[in-house]
């Protein structure tokens, strides 16, 4: 279940003197309130929405919306509040959202650059993570490496979802050993066979 709505926060209180009452009819002073209501999700701030105003005669204490005043009021009331920024903090899910992307592109880039350098350079351990163009996915493990060959451990599992690969990664599903040209390999990658080598 997703928790999203609206709140308001105070922005400022102040107060206006010698304006006329609408509901009194009294020479007064009123208190007024600035308000921000902004979006949140899971309480997380995300953008403002708008800004409400209030006003309180001193004299009679009726409360008033800003669209209840009169323009002369309303005018009082805008010169003395002036210009109000939403705070920064209300575009916190914004933010988090920005260092997220952030944080996926620069993860993406760097298992980019890692596999293609594990690839040149292949260890025992290393687990490569294979299309088998036909929308399924498997793994193969390295389990040596000599000068012109790598060899490998076939997964005899494979899953149909990328993002789930880890879940065939299991050491009861290597069983079949082969022996891998290095050239291969590199061919396989280039293709995009292999697409991705985690180290451990």
């Amino acid at each position: 279940m997703i928790f999203y709505g609206t709140k308001a926060t105070n922005l400022k209180n102040d107060r206006i003197i010698n304006v006329d009452c609408p509901n009194c009819s009294t020479n007064v002073s009123m208190n007024y309130s600035v308000f921000e209501k902004y979006a949140h999700i899971y309480w997380i701030p995300f953008f403002p929405v708008k800004k409400l105003t209030f006003a309180e005669c001193n004299s009679c204490k009726k409360t008033f919306e800003f669209k209840e005043l009169t323009a002369a009021i309303q005018q009082k009331i805008n010169m003395a509040k002036g210009r109000i920024s939403s705070p920064l903090w209300m575009y916190s899910g914004i933010f988090i959202i920005g260092v997220l992307v952030l944080y996926s592109f620069y993860s993406s880039m760097q298992r980019s650059s890692d596999t293609k350098t594990y690839i040149q350079t292949p260890k025992a351990g290393d687990i490569y993570y294979v299309d088998e163009s036909n929308g399924f996915y498997t793994t193969m493990k390295v389990s040596a490496v000599s000068k012109d060959s790598v060899e490998v451990f076939l997964n005899e599992m494979e899953i149909d979802k990328k993002s789930q690969i880890d879940k065939v990664d299991l050491e009861e599903n290597y069983k079949k050993e082969e022996k891998i040209a290095k050239s291969t390999i590199q061919r396989l990658y280039k293709e995009n066979k292999i697409y991705e080598v985690v180290r451990r």
